[in-house]
């Protein structure tokens, strides 16, 4: 099974408020029956005024790439791009397969992102471990991500201090919506 992340941004003519709900009333519905799911969630972020440069984390669990190039080429992949359109800021998504170092907890009140200056994944997992934080390295598709990791920080736990080699980005409030799949 592979995880794919990606950042997505809100157009930038509509509210954080209006992007999540045509986000979870219309763009996942839709989605979940045209893609052979694993699993699909969704962070947004809960903070109305911080600007990261995206609005939502979310992540699409498949049982390889190979499945999720074949359905993006097709017909519901074009659906959704048409979708997109209504609340996307389609030039500024990033996407990236994430390797899963830690499990992610069932409670998330926060994702903490990382960049890498020349840190080893080792270094940060190690960091991060014996937290309860999951940890989620990226290695992007085709363009630069704002982040090389992200952990899931759960309710209560802060997070130690990155290792050398790695800098520390925001801690950002998220409320976590996952759909049932088949």
């Amino acid at each position: 099974m592979v995880k794919t992340i990606g950042f997505m941004v809100r157009r930038p003519d509509i509210t954080r408020a209006a992007f999540r709900e045509h986000y979870e009333t219309r763009h996942a519905p839709m989605a979940v029956p045209l893609f052979p799911f694993r699993r699909y969630r969704r962070n947004h972020l809960i903070d109305q005024v911080v600007e990261p440069g995206f609005d939502c984390i979310s992540e699409f669990w498949f049982d390889s790439l190979e499945t999720i190039a074949t359905s993006m080429a097709g017909e519901a992949g074009a659906t959704m791009r048409a979708d997109e359109r209504n609340f996307l800021d389609q030039s500024a998504v990033r996407a990236a397969v994430a390797r899963e170092a830690l499990p992610c907890p069932d409670e998330t009140a926060a994702l903490c992102f990382f960049r890498r200056q020349d840190g080893e994944d080792g270094a940060l997992e190690a960091a991060c471990a014996g937290t309860g934080a999951g940890l989620d390295l990226l290695a992007p598709f085709d363009r630069p991500l704002p982040f090389d990791a992200i952990a899931a920080r759960p309710p209560g736990v802060a997070l130690p201090p990155p290792p050398s080699g790695w800098q520390a980005g925001p801690c950002l409030a998220v409320e976590r919506c996952e759909s049932a799949v088949r």
